[in-house]
């Protein structure tokens, strides 16, 4: 029979009132609290930089080829389309899809009143699977037809400002050496929660690009190019800190965890197609300013994850403090009868061991519950004018919450050893007299 485990089960679970049951108690309540804001936090962060992330390659894609003179802007020059790393296929083995594209500032105008607008051209080979979601209303300009070359698919942020809907007729003015005015039908409304994109930018067919730069068939503005979803997220804060956990993070480490995947793919992509005409940006590099938010949430969850774990410490090793001076005559007693310093520490540690695991328990009840729900059903709420969602996305790693697990439990029972090694001090006599 195991009789420091017997001791400390009759103690901790006993359902009288007495100190350190209550003191128990409390310490499980701050392990399960600290486990199910650490796992909340992480799911919410990671799933908030996923989903903008995702949001911003869908609609816009993750690399962008163009020809030197259009890295900054919108001008009239173009690229020949039959590229061979467009029409062979593989020739870019990270690629999922590869499409046409032009773009064309403008002057959109109604009757009424006028705005900025940079039109989108887009062929044949759009992947309009990644768009649709982002239709409110109306239908996509897909097809090849003399109609479809006067449709046009705005965003409602545009509708709303000029107020305009589906159906409606608008033209676009062409402001360079010449002046060209189109006529467009409002073909369909999108809406992608991002303001960049959805303020300034309009759909169209490709072949109005082309023939407003007086372009021929074979000729395009460049081309989007979106990578394979594996290739889309990598979760550095939790990499971040289970280093931190290991004592292992180097200046070296450091640099290789800050590195992001698209930024690494840009430059072997860039190998792969090299031509000496066409330079590969991916999104990130031409919005640099919404990614550089994403990473900052980054440095939230670090600072979170720190302070759970060390509130965590800081309770358990005052719980066990306060457990030895209550058990000080229990102590005494048990060395009194024949009981090691060895066989006493570990009683302390079985205290340990049962506030950290009902604590973990409880925590990822908790924490994993509400998770699981707002997943589900959108609970909470976001302004999507400042996050470019409208409510709290989540993203569960089953990993990622057994490292939290593990990682609580190694963290607090290796830290623990030192205050439990103070029964080696208490002796008999001193003990069977403190009160």
């Amino acid at each position: 029979m195991n009789t420091e485990l017997f001791i400390v089960r009759k103690i901790a679970f006993s359902r009288s009132r007495s100190f350190s049951s209550f003191i128990i108690r409390i310490a499980i309540a701050a392990v399960a609290l600290s486990v199910a804001v650490m796992i909340i936090a992480s799911s919410f962060i990671n799933g908030f930089q996923k989903e903008i992330r995702n949001k911003v390659f869908a609609f816009w894609a993750h690399l962008h080829v163009r020809p030197y003179s259009l890295a900054d802007n919108y001008e009239s020059s173009g690229v020949y389309r039959y590229q061979d790393f467009y029409t062979k296929k593989n020739s870019v083995p990270d690629a999922r899809h590869i499409q046409i594209t032009a773009m064309k500032g403008g002057l959109l105008k109604t009757k009424e009143d006028f705005d900025g607008i940079v039109l989108k051209g887009v062929g044949d080979d759009f992947d309009w699977g990644t768009f649709n979601p982002y239709l409110k209303r109306g239908s996509l300009i897909a097809g090849d037809s003399l109609q479809t070359i006067k449709q046009i698919l705005i965003s409602k942020l545009t509708a709303d400002r000029l107020n305009i809907d589906t159906g409606d007729k608008v033209v676009v003015n062409f402001i360079g050496r010449e002046m060209h005015a189109r006529a467009f039908r409002v073909r369909g409304i999108y809406e992608t929660g991002i303001e960049e994109f959805d303020k300034e930018i309009a759909l169209v067919d490709i072949r109005v690009i082309q023939d407003v730069n007086n372009w021929g068939r074979d000729t395009v503005g460049g081309f989007d190019i979106f990578l394979k979803e594996n290739h889309l997220f990598k979760s550095r804060s939790r990499a971040y800190f289970l280093t931190l956990f290991g004592g292992f993070l180097t200046k070296e480490r450091f640099a290789e965890l800050n590195k992001d995947p698209i930024d690494e793919l840009t430059a072997k992509i860039n190998l792969d197609i090299h031509s000496e005409n066409l330079d590969v940006m991916s999104i990130k590099d031409m919005k640099p300013g919404l990614f550089d938010w994403l990473d900052l949430q980054t440095m939230n969850e670090l600072i979170i994850l720190a302070l759970m774990i060390l509130v965590a410490v800081i309770n358990m090793i005052t719980t066990l403090l306060i457990l030895i001076l209550d058990r000080t005559n229990m102590v005494g007693l048990l060395k009194a009868l024949g009981s090691t310093n060895a066989s006493v520490s570990k009683l302390f540690l079985y205290y340990a061991f049962i506030i950290v695991g009902t604590g973990l328990l409880i925590g990822n009840i908790f924490g994993l519950g509400i998770c699981i729900i707002q997943q589900h059903y959108h609970i909470l709420k976001l302004p999507q004018e400042s996050y470019y969602i409208s409510y709290a996305p989540i993203s569960i790693s089953w990993s990622w919450v057994m490292a939290v697990d593990l990682g609580t439990v190694v963290v607090c029972l290796l830290l623990l050893i030192i205050p439990s090694r103070l029964v080696g001090r208490i002796t008999p006599v001193k003990a069977l007299r403190f009160k």
